[in-house]
């Protein structure tokens, strides 16, 4: 790969296509490359996106694969193949030759294309199916067994099975999207065929709902276009107890990236050839994936209605031999829900409709026949989930009709939400219909569908009741029907409340749902609350708040003095635009924009005059920024008065001094903050003052009491632990809980990190390589593995916090909490010091030009995160809440 790209480096991965004339159906598997390449150290990509050559191009030497290849078990065949490919890397990315056109002209296509799935491991995982196959069919009895399997491709997979039920009571069905794959199967195996492809619907196909006892999906799921649906349609093709066996890759292999995967690139002719990026609708839409991760399998089989019963390897600390794993699934047996409830609260309303659900109306009937769903796909998505969740409640709840006094109200929910649900089975109790939207629906169609169904109650998911009212057109919907609005999560706070009666309804908290379970968020948030507060033992907060004011006073001088040093504002008449300034102060380019801020918050601040034109004036005295020493003077007795020690204000002031140094990157902002290497600097800044002590027990308090609620395994991942200052508060606590010791995973980006944590820890901590600004599955972490994510003071660096949250979010088990400590508005001593090592953002401060997101933007992006909030530390009363500095604790859902 490396000797491939290298004649069009450095250059931005436009740019290597560009150069190298990638076709476009192969740049989604030019950007695997890229991040496999940077994964490995081979290239590194720089703040504009440009990547660059590590080493040297070196001449590739010829590739001997043949012994290789013979003792990992592969066939002749993958050597031959593999070996022309490499020789041909170039020519195969800009499409003038195909993989097809490097097969063997001794074999036959299936065999030649189907040889990388014949290997060792591979073939262990087809052995370890093929006896669940077996065991299974033992299970059932003597009645024959179904078993279909999907994609069967070259049947390397077919072949065990069909070992493993010789004289077995069985019926096997090969199914494949390719009639050159049913057509060898049918001639080499002697088995039933069908083609079928896993992106349309099962029955159009031929296939009976809950007609399959077993379906084996080797080497196949990963192509569908959308996995979640796919597995939904597999799971109503199994019968009730039926069991999915799985056989798929959870990742990037390096070997197959430079092989087989050229087979997975979008053909040139389909609609995804000119963009690869848009031949998934699921998660993995927009990106360069093609292999969720192993969380995300397991997450998916599980929100399909799939119990996971087994995964091997088993070991989720191991990575699987050539990223493949199996995992053995079962569906749930038949429902048994007594609708004699159900009936009775329908009886009486004849043929119309109690219900529309995503624009498809029931009457009383075809809601009795609906509940519970069949296993089958004879319900669209959104009407299966509706009424399962319904069946659900049923079985919960003890119904009787309700009175007949007021008029009847008509309920709108989301399909699919067991809140919503229980509301659904209230408005009928009530004489009242429902309205069922898809749990997708995005705010606009919400309120359209409030405003024509004229539904008088809502019953919603927290993150919507939080982005209805600030959508663009809910100040012209016409609510006026719309009695209540009853938000199904916990979270609502006086902001939503005031948010929802300026649009008429009142907004109310619903109950909590039966078997919740765990420390409520109030609970947490009022411990976490008072450790905190402990911890800041006899400090005077309000001297803290008043020295960390003159710090920002002193650096905001600081600033002004830098730029009359540069030769602007000498007189007190002078006037200059900031492109005049520009011009004096001759910032780097990584630093412009930097410098911008300046201008803004002084202007902000009254310390430079803007007029109409834009052109600005200086508005201070300069006896008042001249002496550094003086400015700072103050400050620092100020500091040293509240908190006891002065190194905050010691660094700030060395920054202070070399500010027309740093704007113009001739001093290195790192060597400030790091001199000679060493860490004391950073680690005093990030827990001297009373905001750090208060956020680090505050977290500290929320892991601890989080995790003493989970029984067995413990898992914490801390993302960009630094100096590890907060760690060295919530470790402690965490060592002190009962139980099973807390597994806790430090990370960092950096090595240099890991290595001073390593020296202060050992093996208390475990020890990884995290960049928040990637993919975290793509860097060996799982999703759904951790019970905890801590994030103390690093997601400001970011890049881009929605996808860095979001990617965080994905690492925690259902229930997870994720702990962010973070500035929620400028820090003007951080602008003349540590501001110099951010780099340019691409999320919400992008447009503001802002160092940190505002409060209300971090609310909005941990909303988009699908997150639910657990604590919003310091409260607003509280003595540090002015300065900003937040813990945010945020959960996410338990389903």
């Amino acid at each position: 790969m490396t000797a491939a790209l290298h004649p069009a480096l450095p250059a931005t991965a436009d740019g290597i296509a560009a150069g190298l004339s990638v076709a476009p159906r192969h740049r989604a598997l030019l950007g695997r490359w890229l991040t496999a390449l940077t994964t490995a150290g081979a290239l590194s990509r720089d703040q504009d996106g440009v990547f660059h050559a590590t080493g040297p191009a070196g001449v590739p030497t010829p590739y001997e694969l043949t012994a290789p290849y013979a003792r990992l078990g592969f066939p002749p065949e993958m050597a031959r193949l593999h070996g022309a490919a490499l020789d041909r890397l170039p020519d195969l990315l800009s499409d003038r030759i195909t993989l097809a056109d490097l097969l063997p002209a001794d074999t036959d296509a299936v065999t030649s294309l189907g040889a990388y799935q014949r290997n060792a491991f591979t073939a262990r995982l087809h052995e370890r199916c093929a006896e669940l196959v077996a065991s299974e069919t033992a299970r059932r009895g003597p009645g024959r067994t179904t078993v279909v399997e999907l994609g069967g491709g070259s049947g390397a997979a077919t072949e065990a099975v069909l070992d493993a039920l010789r004289g077995r009571n069985a019926e096997y069905l090969f199914t494949d999207v390719s009639p050159l794959y049913t057509g060898a199967a049918a001639e080499r195996l002697g088995v039933r065929t069908a083609l079928l492809d896993i992106d349309a619907d099962f029955t159009d196909q031929g296939l009976a709902v809950g007609g399959a006892d077993i379906v084996v999906a080797a080497n196949v799921l990963h192509n569908a276009a959308d996995l979640p649906a796919a597995l939904r349609r597999i799971r109503r093709l199994l019968a009730p107890g039926g069991t999915l066996l799985v056989v798929d890759s959870a990742g990037d292999c390096d070997t197959v990236l430079t092989s087989m995967q050229f087979l997975l690139s979008p053909p040139a002719s389909s609609p995804h050839g000119s963009d690869p990026r848009t031949r998934f609708s699921d998660r993995r839409a927009g990106t360069d994936t093609v292999f969720p991760t192993v969380g995300e399998w397991e997450t998916d089989l599980t929100a399909a209605g799939f119990d996971i019963r087994a995964r091997q390897p088993d070991d989720p600390s191991e990575p699987a031999p050539a990223g493949q794993y199996l995992w053995y699934a079962t569906a749930p047996g038949a429902a048994t829900v007594d609708t004699a409830p159900l009936r009775r609260l329908l009886d009486g309303r004849g043929g119309q409709p109690v219900c529309t659900v995503d624009g498809t109306d029931f009457p009383s009937a075809a809601v009795l026949a609906a509940v519970p769903p069949a296993p089958g796909g004879a319900l669209p998505d959104a009407a299966a989930r509706f009424f399962a969740a319904v069946a659900d409640a049923l079985a919960a709840a003890t119904l009787e009709p309700g009175s007949d006094e007021g008029p009847p109200p008509h309920t709108l929910v989301l399909a699919g939400d067991p809140a919503g649900a229980r509301a659904a089975l209230g408005s009928w109790a009530r004489r009242g219909r429902v309205t069922a939207l898809p749990a997708a629906t995005g705010p606009a169609r919400l309120l359209a569908a409030l405003e024509r169904t004229e539904a008088t109650e809502a019953v919603l998911p927290l993150a919507s009741v939080r982005a209805l009212p600030g959508a663009p057109t809910a100040a012209l919907t016409d609510l006026s029907a719309l009695t209540r609005v009853v938000c199904a999560e916990p979270g609502t706070g006086p902001d939503d409340v005031e948010a929802w009666a300026a649009l008429g309804p009142a907004l109310e908290q619903a109950a909590p749902l039966p078997g919740s379970h765990g420390p409520a968020p109030r609970d947490l948030a009022d411990t976490a609350s008072a450790a905190a507060d402990a911890a800041l033992g006899g400090l005077d907060l309000h001297a803290s708040v008043d020295a960390a004011r003159e710090v920002g006073r002193a650096a905001l001088h600081s600033m002004v003095h830098t730029l009359h040093r540069a030769g602007c504002f000498t007189r007190p008449d002078d006037r200059h635009t900031p492109e005049e300034i520009e011009a004096r102060v001759r910032p780097a380019d990584d630093h412009r924009r930097l410098l911008r801020r300046w201008l803004t918050v002084l202007a902000e601040e009254g310390l430079l005059v803007q007029d109409a034109t834009g052109v600005l004036g200086c508005a201070v005295d300069p006896r008042a920024y001249a002496d550094l020493d003086a400015v700072w003077g103050t400050a620092r007795r100020g500091w040293r008065a509240a908190h006891g020690s002065d190194a905050t204000v010691t660094y700030a002031r060395g920054s202070a001094g070399e500010l027309l140094a740093l704007m113009r990157a001739e001093t290195s902002a790192a060597g400030l903050l790091f001199p000679r290497g060493k860490t004391d600097t950073a680690r005093s800044l990030y827990r001297e003052s009373a905001t750090a002590r208060y956020q680090h027990h505050a977290a500290a308090a929320l892991v601890a009491d989080h995790l003493r609620g989970i029984v067995g395994d413990r898992r914490v991942l801390e993302a960009g632990g630094g100096t590890a200052t907060s760690t060295e508060v919530v470790l402690p606590e965490l060592e002190r809980l009962p139980g099973t010791p807390v597994d806790y995973l430090f990370t960092d980006v950096s090595p240099f990190f890991l290595d001073h944590a390593r020296a202060r820890f050992g093996d208390r901590l475990r020890y990884g390589l995290l960049d928040i600004d990637g993919d975290p599955g793509t860097q060996g972490h799982a999703a759904g593995s951790f019970d905890v994510v801590v994030a103390g003071g690093v997601l400001n660096a970011a890049v881009d916090t929605d996808r860095s949250v979001r990617g965080l979010a994905r690492l925690l088990v259902p229930g997870g909490l994720l702990v962010l400590t973070e500035p929620t508005q400028e820090e003007h001593w951080v602008l003349a010091s540590q501001g110099f090592l951010l780099t340019e953002p691409r999320d919400a401060r992008a447009t503001t030009g802002a160092s940190f997101l505002t409060h209300a933007q971090w609310r909005a992006v941990l909303d988009g995160a699908g997150l639910l909030p657990v604590a919003d530390l310091p409260a607003e009363g509280h003595p540090l809440h002015p300065l900003g500095h937040r813990v945010l604790a945020t959960r996410r859902p338990a389903t």
